[in-house]
């Protein structure tokens, strides 16, 4: 099973698309919303070098806004 995080927030349209798109296909992820967790929002600027949202990350790998086509490649990748 994959490892997924999204660093999201709660007004985010693309952030919403993204976990909707997991749930609608079953796939459980960590949701973490930089506007109430402050140390992961730093978190996710400092290793990922962003500061927009979503940024998902399927076990090592990383992507930066909501792309169905690249979600479904990181997830059959094994």
């Amino acid at each position: 099973m994959k490892n997924i995080r999204i660093y999201s927030k709660p007004l985010c349209q693309d952030c919403n698309r993204a976990k909707a798109f997991l749930k609608d296909k079953g796939i459980k992820f960590e949701d973490i919303d930089i506007q109430k967790n402050k140390p992961a929002h730093e978190e996710m600027v400092q290793q990922y070098g962003v500061d927009v949202c979503p940024v998902i990350v399927i076990d090592d790998q990383v992507m930066v806004g909501f792309n169905p086509p690249k979600i479904n490649k990181l997830l059959s990748d094994h």
